[in-house]
């Protein structure tokens, strides 16, 4: 597996959003160098340039830099981020027969709106489905059909109701069980697959270093018992591991134990592909 590490802030809507870039480089070092890229992401914070998205012009570039090193990867590529939206450059590994799982505590489905710019991280899944053509030039649309989210709490109604109008399959944590969501990524109809794992999606006694923990997550066997089920029988193109945000470097070895569970669950994933 080729590892991207992607130490993007500028996603986040948090104002403690600068410990993803010291999550990123925490799991970095348990990586194989010869295997590992850092991209480099801007200082700045960036500007939104009349765009819907906050800190536009950093996510953007990070964006393109992540795509034109997953465009030439040999092997299956994992994103290590950064905030949520270190994914969408990774976006050109989805085919027209790949699945997108979306395994996280938030659907990423907010809406966009010029006068009130969003967090890119809080809109990556409406970016990568339903954006105006000038945002993310070069970067694929993926079909609404062809993504499945899963272990979602506490979605508005509003968010609930886009979803199910663009007809993109989502699982509540209660409903997150390996059945159903293999089902949901069988109905597909997709040979291979690309799965995003947001932490969040964990509860926080699983991991201590998330930005805006929400109880009631998922427990680590359970996600990766999920991962596998996403993964049966399908090739992985990609994958994407991000929302890590250690408080200092002890709190983050405590949590890297779960962190490296979920990267060997892909990396095996990727080795039976």
């Amino acid at each position: 597996m080729r590892f991207l590490v992607v130490g993007q802030w500028q996603g986040s809507a948090s104002s403690r959003a600068m410990r993803l870039a010291d999550g990123a480089a925490a799991v970095a070092a348990d990586l194989p160098r010869s295997a590992t890229t850092t991209i480099d992401v801007p200082a700045g914070a960036g500007d939104r340039l009349d765009t819907a998205v906050a800190r536009y012009t950093s996510v953007l570039a990070v964006s393109g830099s992540v795509a034109e090193e997953s465009a030439v990867a040999t092997e299956p590529v994992l994103v290590i981020g950064g905030d949520g939206s270190a994914v969408l450059g990774a976006s050109v590994l989805v085919g027209p027969d790949t699945a997108v799982v979306r395994l996280s505590g938030s659907s990423g489905y907010r809406a966009l709106n010029r006068a009130q710019p969003v967090a890119a991280e809080t809109a990556a899944l409406r970016l990568l489905v339903d954006r105006p053509a000038d945002l993310f030039p070069g970067l694929p649309v993926v079909p609404a059909g062809s993504v499945v989210i899963a272990g979602t709490r506490g979605t508005e109604g509003a968010e609930a109701a886009a979803l199910d109008r663009a007809g993109i399959a989502h699982l509540d944590v209660d409903a997150a069980t390996p059945d159903a969501l293999a089902d949901a990524v069988q109905r597909t109809g997709a040979d291979q697959v690309f799965v995003h794992v947001d932490l969040d999606v964990l509860d926080p006694s699983e991991v201590d270093g998330l930005l805006e923990p929400v109880p009631f997550g998922l427990d680590g066997a359970a996600l990766v018992a999920l991962l596998q089920a996403a993964t049966a029988g399908r090739r992985l193109v990609g994958a994407a591991l991000t929302g890590f945000a250690p408080v200092d470097p002890d709190r983050a070895v405590d949590d890297l134990g779960v962190i490296l569970r979920i990267v060997g669950a892909l990396s095996t994933a990727a080795r039976a592909s």
